[in-house]
C-alpha cells in the first residue's frame, strides 16, 4: 500500500534567503538612498534660497526694510548660471535718492548674482505720498505759492486758499518716460466749479504742463502709468537693463 507524500521545496544550501527577497531588499535600499539624496538636495537648495534672500535684503537695507522672495526651483542651478530667474521684493516704506515711497512691489527678472551687472527686466509699482509729491514739485517744478497735493474721490488736486475759501485745482497726471506731467482740468473755489478750458491761457499757465522730473530713478527704469490714490500717486514702472548703482 502506497501513501501520498507531501511535496516539499528543497531548501537552499546554507539557509540563504531566496534570490527574489534579495532583489527586493536591494531595490528598497536604492529607493531609500535616492530619496535621501533628493531630500538632501532640496534641503541644501532651501538653505541657499534663504541665504540668497537674506543677502539681497541686506543689500537693500540702505533703501528700507524689504521682504525678498527668490522664485523658481532649484536655486542652486540658478546661482551656478550666474543669475536668478525671478526675485519678488515688497516694502511698506522705502527711500531712494532721498525720495520716499510706500507700498513698493517689484518683480525682477534675470537678476545677475554679480550686482555690478544690470537686471534684465523690472516691473514695479509704488506710491509717491502727497508729501513726496510736494517735495518733488518744489525741486523740479514751479507750483503756485502755498499749494500742496491732495486726493479727493480718487482725483488729484492742488489745494490752497483764495479769498478765505478753499481752492482746489483738479489735475490730470500722465506718465511721460522719466517725467510726470500734470495738467489742470478744473478749478473749485468753495462750491463753485470752473472748467480750466473756459479760462484765458494767461490765467492758467502756472497750472498747466507742470513737469516733475524723475531722473533720480535707476537707469533704464521709466514710468508707464500713474494712478491717484488716497495716499498719493501710485506709479507703475518698467525697464530693461536696470542698474541700481
Amino acid at each position: 500500500m502506497t501513501t501520498a507524500r507531501t511535496l516539499e521545496y528543497p531548501q537552499q544550501p546554507g539557509g540563504r534567503p531566496p534570490r527574489r527577497s534579495r532583489s527586493k531588499t536591494l531595490i528598497v535600499s536604492a529607493i531609500v538612498v535616492i530619496l535621501t539624496l533628493i531630500i538632501g538636495v532640496i534641503a541644501a537648495d532651501r538653505i541657499v534660497d534663504f541665504t540668497t534672500e537674506q543677502r539681497i535684503a541686506d543689500g537693500l537695507s540702505d533703501y528700507g526694510d524689504a521682504d525678498v522672495s527668490v522664485e523658481g526651483f532649484p536655486v542652486l542651478t540658478q546661482m551656478a548660471s550666474g543669475k536668478l530667474d525671478s526675485v519678488h521684493i515688497t516694502a511698506d516704506e522705502a527711500t531712494y535718492e532721498n525720495v520716499d515711497f510706500t507700498d513698493v512691489d517689484a518683480k525682477l527678472f534675470d537678476v545677475p548674482t554679480d550686482t555690478s551687472r544690470p537686471i534684465g527686466t523690472v516691473d514695479a509699482t509704488a506710491v509717491l505720498p502727497h508729501a513726496t509729491l510736494d517735495d518733488l514739485a518744489s525741486e523740479h517744478a514751479s507750483l503756485p505759492a502755498g499749494m500742496t497735493f491732495t486726493t479727493e474721490d480718487d482725483e488729484l488736486f492742488l489745494k490752497g486758499s483764495l479769498l478765505g475759501q478753499d481752492l482746489l485745482i483738479g489735475i490730470e497726471p500722465k506718465a511721460d518716460g522719466r517725467r510726470a506731467v500734470v495738467n489742470a482740468s478744473e478749478i473749485r473755489l468753495g462750491s463753485a466749479k470752473v472748467n480750466v478750458d473756459s479760462l484765458p491761457g494767461f490765467l492758467t499757465s502756472a497750472i498747466s504742463d507742470i513737469v516733475i522730473d524723475l531722473d533720480f530713478l535707476p537707469a533704464g527704469l521709466e514710468l508707464t502709468d500713474i494712478t491717484p490714490t488716497e495716499a498719493g500717486l501710485q506709479v507703475r514702472l518698467h525697464g530693461s537693463g536696470v542698474s541700481l548703482e
